[in-house]
């Protein structure tokens, strides 16, 4: 069982339901406990609303109650306010997985945490996690530094170890390449991959992010579960079909339309 804490985007593309889709694709039983409501659909947000952080603490008590959650993936948090019960809840089960992907703002330019909240993520949250994967335009804001291209991407992702974070990815989506670098202390590595159907991105980075911690909580060591992540995403963007007259969700089930099995679904054998 893996626990998402998440925002909820109605047209699935993106947050808990496109994590929680994505748990399914790697044979895991999802749970979730939602941040925020936001209103949007395939052409952008139009307005969010967090959700009261004793709401939130209530709904994570509840889960891990139950004793069952292996893993744990944190993605969009609104605000400072829930990015404190999120850091102590961190604290509190620091024995267990976790990957922050660390959402700041919508592929639109929506604002998805308030500045308070920024800074906490950013000096405080950021340390906790096993795993922080922006992109490069999150790495770039974390850092202040300028993130344009694989250099950059390098230089971003030592910045943020140096600022306390234990491993790092940089997703390069938007490169002509889609290049990630991968980071933790002493070691630095880029993986390559072909840029496909680059309009095919909504929610990328949260099924990236949900495709790690699904495949740490399966047992996988860090590299290999951001190999097979980046495999995982990419044959999702290669799959995915409109549902709207705006940017496409990935398709998160392209396994199980392809080859459906009795007792579940196989997962590919991806060398890094």
């Amino acid at each position: 069982m893996i626990l998402t804490v998440a925002g909820f985007d109605p047209s699935s593309g993106a947050g808990i339901t496109a994590d929680l889709k994505t748990f399914g694709a790697h044979n895991c039983y999802g749970v979730a406990a939602l941040t925020a409501l936001t209103v949007q659909n395939s052409q952008g947000v139009q307005s969010i609303h967090p959700v009261d952080p004793r709401l939130l603490l209530e709904w994570l008590e509840s889960v891990m109650a139950d004793g069952h959650v292996r893993a744990i993936k944190i993605g969009m948090l609104a605000n400072r306010a829930n990015a404190e019960v999120v850091s102590e809840f961190l604290r509190s089960h620091a024995d267990l997985p976790s990957v922050l992907d660390p959402v700041l703002r919508s592929s639109g330019g929506a604002a998805l945490i308030d500045e308070s909240g920024f800074e906490f993520l950013r000096d405080r949250l950021l340390k906790q996690p096993n795993l922080v994967t922006p992109n490069m335009a999150e790495a770039a804001t974390l850092t202040g530094l300028k993130v344009e291209n694989v250099e950059e991407m390098k230089a971003a992702a030592a910045r943020l170890l140096q600022m306390g974070a234990r491993a790092v990815v940089v997703t390069g989506g938007h490169l002509d390449r889609a290049i990630d670098i991968f980071a933790t202390d002493g070691h630095l590595e880029a993986f390559t991959g072909d840029r496909v159907k680059p309009d095919n991105t909504h929610g990328t980075g949260c099924a990236f992010s949900s495709a790690v911690i699904a495949n740490l909580a399966l047992g996988r060591h860090l590299v290999d579960a951001v190999v097979l992540a980046k495999a995982y995403v990419a044959e999702a963007i290669r799959k995915a079909y409109p549902i709207g007259p705006g940017r496409l969700p990935l398709n998160h089930f392209f396994r199980a339309q392809e080859a459906p099995r009795a007792g579940g679904l196989a997962l590919p054998e991806v060398s890094p």
